[in-house]
């Protein structure tokens, strides 16, 4: 089988031996695997800075995968940080905004997870919440949850007739969540498909774009065990492969 190659977009993890530093690159297993079990082939993308560099490697790839992982520096969308705002790292996000960015550009497949559905906002024109807790006025829910990454936290609603309710076949669902940011004003092209019961956004999609969607949990964690999430990995795959072919027949 000649499976769609998905660009995984990674982190730095911060390595000692010794008491010496070894820092290197690297990415959830879970993503990996739950890419594998859809039927693509994961491919891993270095951090750089280097616009040559990440073009020339996303074009290889035929759909991008932007991970989960810590705070997006609001200057992207320009504001000044807030005091709750947790670590960020700046390579991090100049990689993954020269890469989203590119991949709108070509129209190439985008799938983006809890972090990864922040950073296709904010590189398509929209913003954040730096922290909901402290910004989202009246009560919301936990959103950094407390139970062991398999079991969903709390529920949410979806729109009908969306990607995200084809996928799901269902209006609402259980998710887990492990996020304390989150879409504010949504980017232009893009429209809400999911919200939590506190009116905060769960999922996105581009109406202007082939395939360029969000969600605000972590389905790579629990796609074993609810296929609803595994479904979004494969959604995205399939997708790669039409683009696959579709850039093929422009070539030719």
């Amino acid at each position: 089988m000649n499976r769609p190659v998905i660009g995984v977009s990674s982190r730095k993890i911060y390595y000692t031996h010794n008491d010496r530093p070894y820092p290197r690159f690297g990415v959830s297993m879970h993503y990996v695997q739950a890419v594998e079990a859809a039927g693509g082939a994961p491919l891993m993308l270095p951090l750089s800075q280097s616009g040559d560099v990440l073009k020339q490697l996303l074009g290889v790839c035929d759909g991008l995968l932007l991970t989960g992982g810590f705070d997006l520096d609001p200057s992207w969308y320009g504001e000044e940080p807030h005091r709750r705002i947790a670590q960020i790292n700046p390579l991090r996000d100049i990689t993954e905004m020269i890469l989203t960015k590119e991949a709108l550009e070509r129209d190439m497949p985008i799938f983006g997870v809890c972090r990864g559905m922040q950073v296709l906002n904010v590189a398509a024109g929209g913003n954040l919440y730096q922290d909901l807790e402290s910004q989202v006025k009246g009560e919301v829910l936990l959103h950094f949850q407390k139970l062991t990454e398999e079991f969903p936290s709390h529920s949410i609603r979806i729109e009908k007739g969306s990607w995200l309710h084809h996928v799901t076949n269902s209006e609402s669902v259980r998710v887990n969540s492990y996020h304390h940011q989150a879409v504010k004003d949504i980017a232009p092209g893009f429209r809400i498909t999911a919200r939590a019961t506190d009116g905060v956004v769960e999922a996105m999609s581009s109406d202007r774009h082939f395939f360029a969607h969000g969600v605000q949990w972590h389905p790579e964690l629990t796609y074993t065990n609810l296929d609803f999430n595994l479904a979004m990995f494969r959604s995205h795959v399939e997708a790669a492969g039409h683009f696959r072919v579709r850039r093929g027949q422009t070539v030719g």
